[in-house]
């Protein structure tokens, strides 16, 4: 009889530490019967020595030895496109019950090896992350134009777009950006996109695919860039939109880095989103399903990046998402959509605000715009322009936050007609044609302020540094509940021309 385990648990090969490791990482728990640490050395593209430590069983001692064994001499998309199924059924042998034992000793041996199968490849998966990580992995200096890195969430949309490239006949890698998450509430059990679930939901349905899956460790520059931005926004009074910051000036341009380091000449993502050629440019436009549509959260994207940049799912609804995913057999084809901040798992910002602020600012005087004492509200940071509940303050008529004031720790509030615009000043401005582009100058534009509102008409002016703030949106109608730190997304028919961060607001035409 043919039996692995044994084998390998009797005379294990690779065993022990690498000294000089490209990578390491290691997995499991004791309490489940395994930890396995492996580790990774490469030339080239190809791993040339791999070793293992492990214990807890004899299954991860054997799971180790044999991995090491599959690895070894393979390259690293091999590797990491090497699923625990496979390695379990590998360790089982050709005679998965063994002579002499009973049916439970039987499913005991079978539940062992399906762990160790498991962490050791979670072990690989980390020693990967760490050969990234601490700059050892090995880099492709050529892009090649037939591959593609897909972003993957573990998320049905993210599957069925890396299953379309697939299909398009596409060399693809699943990269998964592992990003910091308030440690309050992401635990294991946590299901969001930061989550350990999500990641390895993602790392399946790459190795259901076909296709090499990559975790890259993000946690420290995601929090710096998008993070600790979000929780200076709002010492200041204002209201950021974290999804625009982190596509624009994280997401998106650490996607198109990595993407040339593992040689991939493209970046795909699950964003119901299109790119359009204009005039010799590249635009960001409405995906066909206006009920799903994303280009308002990818506005601040770089248009030196589009050329690079695709989105798989920009034609179809989202019930055509989930129908492919069925078919598929894709077992995230049911999975209900996530619509908290990704870091904050919970969705209460006012908590985690408290939570990441050295000291918060306390209960202060809620005014009206004459600058009459109505109330008494719990900290400035826990109310945003528009809000109507929990002001605590009884009124004739009712009472919404106008706009708060940060450095004397007010909150000023007002009639819902005093909540109305007209004009805007924007900067951060990402400007995707010429200044001087009729279709900027004096074409009919449409201007969305929120992500679930519709656009309303309105024009431009342009002066000075529009980067600066020296960009201004006149409206052609009211509109309600627009505060500092929003985005402004102009589009010319489907396609954003330009777009930045609210500065100011005025009633004034």
């Amino acid at each position: 009889m043919d039996d692995p385990l044994r084998e390998h648990f009797n005379h294990p090969r690779n065993s022990g530490e690498l000294s000089g490791a490209d990578g390491a990482g290691e997995a499991g728990d004791s309490g489940c019967g395994a930890v396995i640490r492996l580790f990774l050395g490469f030339e080239g593209d190809i791993i040339v020595k791999t070793t293992f430590l492990a214990s807890g069983s004899s299954a991860a001692i054997a799971a180790g030895s044999l991995l090491t064994e599959l690895i070894s001499g393979k390259s690293w998309r091999q590797a990491a496109a090497l699923p625990a199924a496979s390695l379990e059924t590998a360790l089982q042998g050709d005679e998965p019950r063994a002579p002499g034992t009973s049916s439970r000793e039987n499913t005991g041996r079978a539940a062992a090896i399906k762990n160790a199968a498991f962490f050791a490849i979670e072990a690989l998966h980390a020693a990967l992350e760490d050969a990234i990580a601490r700059g050892n992995f090995p880099a492709r200096p050529q892009a090649d134009s037939n591959a593609v890195l897909v972003a993957m969430s573990g998320g049905v949309d993210s599957s069925v777009a890396c299953m379309i490239e697939k299909q398009d006949g596409r060399d693809v890698v699943g990269v998964t950006l592992r990003l910091w998450s308030d440690p309050v509430c992401s635990g294991e059990n946590a299901v969001n996109c930061c989550s350990p679930e999500s990641i390895r939901d993602a790392r399946s349905i790459c190795h259901r695919l076909g296709i090499p899956h990559l975790t890259v460790d993000c946690t420290a520059d995601f929090r710096a860039v998008v993070v600790d931005d979000f929780v200076a926004e709002y010492l200041k009074g204002r209201t950021p939109n974290p999804c625009a910051r982190c596509n624009g000036s994280f997401r998106f341009p650490k996607l198109v880095d990595l993407a040339a380091m593992i040689g991939a000449g493209s970046v795909a993502s699950g964003h119901y989103a299109r790119v359009v050629p204009r005039n010799g440019r590249r635009f960001i436009a409405r995906g066909a399903d206006r009920s799903k549509d994303q280009s308002y959260v990818l506005w601040g994207i770089p248009q030196a990046l589009l050329g690079r940049i695709r989105f798989p799912l920009g034609d179809l609804s989202k019930e055509e998402t989930r129908r492919l995913a069925k078919e598929a057999g894709l077992h995230v084809h049911d999975r209900p959509e996530s619509q908290e901040i990704c870091f904050i798992p919970d969705n209460d910002y006012r908590r985690f605000l408290r939570s990441r602020t050295r000291e918060h600012p306390g209960e202060g005087d809620i005014l009206d715009g004459a600058g009459t004492r109505l109330g008494v509200h719990s900290g400035y940071t826990d109310y945003t322009v528009g809000q109507r509940h929990g002001l605590g303050v009884g009124a004739p008529e009712p009472l919404f936050v106008l706009g708060t004031v940060p450095e004397k720790n007010q909150v000023i509030v007002g009639s819902h007609e005093e909540l109305s615009i007209r004009q805007l000043t924007i900067g951060q401005v990402n400007l995707f044609t010429d200044a001087d582009d009729g279709a900027l100058a004096g074409g009919k534009l449409e201007v969305q302020l929120r992500y679930n509102s519709g656009p309303v008409p309105g024009r431009l002016e342009m002066a000075g540094d529009i980067t600066g703030g020296g960009m201004k949106i006149f409206l052609d109608e009211q509109v309600y509940g627009v505060a500092p730190g929003q985005s402004a997304v102009i589009y010319s028919g489907e396609a954003i021309v330009a777009a930045g961060v609210i500065e100011a607001t005025s009633v004034v035409v």
